[in-house]
Protein backbone atom coordinates (compact mmCIF):
# COMPACT_ATOMS: atom_id res chain seq x y z
CA UNK A 1 0.00 0.00 0.00
CA UNK A 2 1.43 3.16 -0.94
CA UNK A 3 1.28 6.38 0.82
CA UNK A 4 -0.43 9.46 -0.12
CA UNK A 5 2.59 11.62 -0.66
CA UNK A 6 3.39 8.74 -3.21
CA UNK A 7 0.06 9.45 -5.13
CA UNK A 8 0.11 11.59 -8.71
CA UNK A 9 -1.92 14.81 -7.85
CA UNK A 10 -4.96 14.83 -9.47
CA UNK A 11 -5.79 17.89 -12.15
CA UNK A 12 -7.52 19.96 -10.24
CA UNK A 13 -4.07 20.13 -7.28
CA UNK A 14 -1.56 20.34 -10.07
CA UNK A 15 -3.87 23.16 -11.03
CA UNK A 16 -3.72 24.74 -7.90
CA UNK A 17 0.07 23.87 -7.35
CA UNK A 18 0.76 26.04 -10.83
CA UNK A 19 -1.85 28.96 -9.88
CA UNK A 20 0.25 29.41 -6.19
CA UNK A 21 3.61 28.98 -8.01
CA UNK A 22 2.83 31.47 -10.70
CA UNK A 23 1.91 33.27 -8.22
CA UNK A 24 5.18 33.75 -6.57
CA UNK A 25 6.46 33.93 -10.13
CA UNK A 26 4.57 37.14 -10.33
CA UNK A 27 6.63 38.59 -7.38
CA UNK A 28 9.93 36.92 -8.13
CA UNK A 29 9.78 38.39 -11.68
CA UNK A 30 9.09 42.22 -10.36
CA UNK A 31 11.69 41.82 -8.07
CA UNK A 32 14.19 40.68 -10.91
CA UNK A 33 12.89 43.45 -12.73
CA UNK A 34 13.73 45.91 -9.76
CA UNK A 35 17.01 44.58 -9.12
CA UNK A 36 18.44 44.62 -12.27
CA UNK A 37 16.37 48.38 -13.37
CA UNK A 38 15.64 47.01 -16.79
CA UNK A 39 14.25 49.65 -19.11
CA UNK A 40 12.54 47.83 -22.22
CA UNK A 41 9.15 46.91 -21.28
CA UNK A 42 9.42 43.94 -23.32
CA UNK A 43 12.23 42.72 -21.66
CA UNK A 44 10.41 43.19 -18.16
CA UNK A 45 7.75 41.29 -19.60
CA UNK A 46 9.50 38.18 -20.67
CA UNK A 47 11.53 38.39 -17.12
CA UNK A 48 7.65 38.17 -15.45
CA UNK A 49 6.28 35.94 -17.43
CA UNK A 50 9.35 33.53 -17.71
CA UNK A 51 9.76 33.85 -13.92
CA UNK A 52 5.84 32.89 -13.57
CA UNK A 53 6.66 29.80 -15.86
CA UNK A 54 9.13 28.78 -14.21
CA UNK A 55 7.91 28.71 -10.62
CA UNK A 56 4.64 27.21 -11.12
CA UNK A 57 6.02 24.75 -13.22
CA UNK A 58 8.42 23.75 -10.16
CA UNK A 59 5.48 24.16 -7.93
CA UNK A 60 3.47 21.63 -9.63
CA UNK A 61 5.73 19.32 -10.32
CA UNK A 62 7.53 19.06 -6.73
CA UNK A 63 4.46 20.27 -4.69
CA UNK A 64 5.51 20.48 -0.94
CA UNK A 65 8.98 19.86 -1.42
CA UNK A 66 9.12 22.89 -3.77
CA UNK A 67 7.91 25.13 -1.01
CA UNK A 68 9.64 23.41 2.11
CA UNK A 69 13.06 24.00 -0.36
CA UNK A 70 12.36 27.56 -0.79
CA UNK A 71 11.42 27.79 2.62
CA UNK A 72 14.83 26.66 3.86
CA UNK A 73 17.17 28.34 1.38
CA UNK A 74 15.23 31.93 2.38
CA UNK A 75 16.04 31.01 6.15
CA UNK A 76 19.81 30.09 4.72
CA UNK A 77 20.03 33.29 2.93
CA UNK A 78 18.46 36.04 5.36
Amino acid sequence: MSSQSDMEPDDSEKRVRFGCGALLGVFVGIGLVLEYVVSSFGLKLGMVVAAMLVCGFLAMKYGDEFWYSLKDWLWREW
